[in-house]
């Protein structure tokens, strides 16, 4: 037997509706950053894709907004077990980690649980690669109450 329980949502998913993601994002490296509207942007290691980032780097993105964010990876490549993408849950290193990536495998998107995100990377001196590209943007959405 079914109970069918029905649930207005109209005033939730209107005012979801009429909120528009604005997102902040800051690079401590230089030319690594491209906000391509005030919603979204690409991060990056390196601005050429067929190039190999550089040795030593440690850079690190701040992304936050009015909404929650989605990174989400479109190229990666950076050696295995020596050069790392870090990605936190919010707006530090004392964040909570999402994930630490190295390695070829393009990593799956990333959503925030709240309105931040902290990006890191740092390489080595051993090898470089070609390195990563990820689009960032805030995105809003109605959250399911229904489990």
């Amino acid at each position: 037997m079914f109970e069918c329980i029905l649930f207005s949502l109209k005033d939730d998913v209107s005012s979801a509706k009429k909120k528009t993601p604005s997102v902040n994002a800051t690079s401590s490296c230089a030319n690594l950053l491209r906000s391509q509207t005030n919603t979204d942007g690409i991060i990056y290691s390196n601005q050429i894709s067929s190039s190999s980032y550089t040795d030593n780097m440690d850079c690190q993105w701040n992304l936050s907004s009015n909404a929650v964010l989605e990174l989400a990876f479109h190229r990666f490549n950076t050696q295995p077990s020596a050069d790392y993408v870090r990605v936190y849950n919010g707006g530090s290193l004392s964040s909570p980690l999402i994930g630490t990536f190295s390695g070829s495998s393009l990593p799956a998107p990333i959503t925030s649980s709240s309105n931040k995100l902290y990006v890191g990377f740092t390489s080595d001196s051993s090898a470089t690669y070609q390195g990563f590209g990820a689009r960032y943007r805030g995105m809003t959405y109605v959250k399911n109450i229904l489990k």
